[in-house]
């Protein structure tokens, strides 16, 4: 009996999602415990310092590890070699990494002293984030695209458990300042690259020594969707930051607002490894010319989304203010129950968008995945700006940002899966 027991237990989609439970636990025991132990402009320094890594690092590089995991699925699919494959995308990577570092020195007059409060500590922890990202998006876009998600889940378990440790080592040395919790938090991700090299050991490395024609334009395809993730990321991490910068950073109702944020975002790290495990089979499909699987795939999963979804949304106003009050010690007294209800409703609809995005990633439409992100993003800033209740109008500005970019991408989607069943279908003979 635990014969048949141990296979499920350490099957990809078991270790994926404990290895995202541990990394998702990482992240909150960060802002809990900066939250609980420092005082509070060091306490929302800290926070603000999440949200632009988290803007800036898998914002901008998991469309890395996008382009990776689709290009390596591709030349395994064709018979190529993954040397010449991963060589170019370390060259993309660095490309990549050096316009990201120009970006925020560029940004440093706005972001050091309205962000990061003046922080340079944190500032230097925020530039050296691309070059170890990089690293981490081409370890793991390798690992998903020859669908090694065991060493995938054991890179997250890594991080995770990795970041667990020193946060709360911090914690019991009594570190006083936020950026020594900032250099902690990125430390671990370089432990994390480390443990996914040593999965990469046995990668097969036979097979056509040329690069895949595709590759060629992978420049182009790269940053269509770097911009693209960018804007993903900075879309739901835009609202909170938003208040911080126009609340101050002494304000305990802008560390309340982001501080749910965090919380409210936890169906969406628990989506993260199905979306992972979509891109590599959706990538297949289109390769073979299978639409009608690409789109059944995509519907069961907003499926599955929309009734989650509701389930989430109804708990979140009813016992989200507890969890924030015991577990982050949140004055909630300003997160009203439609602040809560938006903040929980905005992220089911962020991950519908997420939910379909493989699907476009698969059929390399990136562009319209950039312009989708684009509208939802402007008009988040947009809302975020309008006078009012700040917390209420940037907790609506989750909501309103998101719906547009999910209308975009569902039209598309439609569009694309349609027309291109309709063309295999006038091609056969007969017909």
């Amino acid at each position: 009996m635990l014969s048949s027991v141990r296979p499920k237990l350490l099957s990809p989609p078991v270790l994926m999602a404990a290895g995202l439970g541990v990394f998702g636990l990482a992240g909150y025991l960060f802002v809990t415990l900066t939250g609980r132990t420092l005082t509070t402009g060091e306490a929302l320094r800290a926070t603000s310092f999440y949200f632009v890594v988290n803007v800036v690092g898998p914002g901008i590089f998991f469309a890395l590890e996008q382009v990776t995991s689709r290009s390596v699925s591709a030349a395994v699919a064709s018979g190529h070699a993954l040397r010449p494959v991963v060589r170019k995308m370390c060259i993309g990577g660095a490309a990549l990494t050096g316009a990201v570092m120009a970006g925020l020195l560029l940004l440093s007059p706005y972001l050091l002293p309205k962000t990061l409060f003046g922080d340079w500590g944190l500032f230097l922890g925020v530039l050296a984030t691309p070059v170890i990202l990089a690293a981490l998006s081409i370890v793991r876009g390798t690992l998903g695209g020859l669908q090694r998600f065991s060493g995938y889940a054991a890179t997250l378990m890594v991080e995770g458990g990795a970041r667990i440790v020193v946060v709360t080592l911090l914690v019991f040395a009594h570190a006083p300042s936020a950026w020594i919790f900032g250099t902690g938090y990125l430390a671990s991700s370089l432990v994390a690259v480390g443990a996914g090299l040593l999965f990469l050991r046995t990668a097969p490395s036979g097979g056509d020594q040329r690069v895949p024609g595709e590759l060629p334009l992978l420049t182009k395809a790269l940053t269509a969707l770097a911009m693209a993730s960018l804007l993903a990321q900075l879309l739901p991490n835009l609202a909170p930051l938003m208040v911080n910068s126009r609340l101050g950073d002494d304000s305990l109702v802008a560390l309340a607002f982001a501080q749910a944020v965090v919380v409210a975002r936890i169906p969406q790290l628990a989506f993260f490894p199905v979306q992972t495990m979509l891109l590599p089979a959706l990538t297949a499909a289109v390769t073979r010319g299978d639409f009608g699987f690409v789109k059944r795939r995509i519907l069961l999963t907003l499926g599955a989304v929309t009734v989650l979804g509701l389930i989430y949304s109804v708990l979140f106003v009813l016992v989200g203010s507890w969890v924030l009050r015991v577990f982050m010690a949140t004055d909630t007294s300003t997160l009203t129950a439609w602040v809560m209800a938006l903040l929980a409703f905005g992220t089911v609809v962020l991950i519908g968008v997420f939910a379909v995005q493989p699907a476009l990633v698969a059929m390399g439409h990136d562009r319209t995945i950039t312009t989708a992100w684009a509208i939802g993003t402007a008009a988040t800033f947009g809302f975020a700006l309008l006078p009012g209740d700040v917390p209420m109008m940037a907790a609506a500005a989750q909501v309103v940002g998101p719906a547009l970019t999910l209308l975009v991408i569902l039209v598309s989607f439609f569009r694309l899966t349609n027309v291109r069943r309709e063309t295999q279908r006038t091609a056969v003979p007969g017909r």
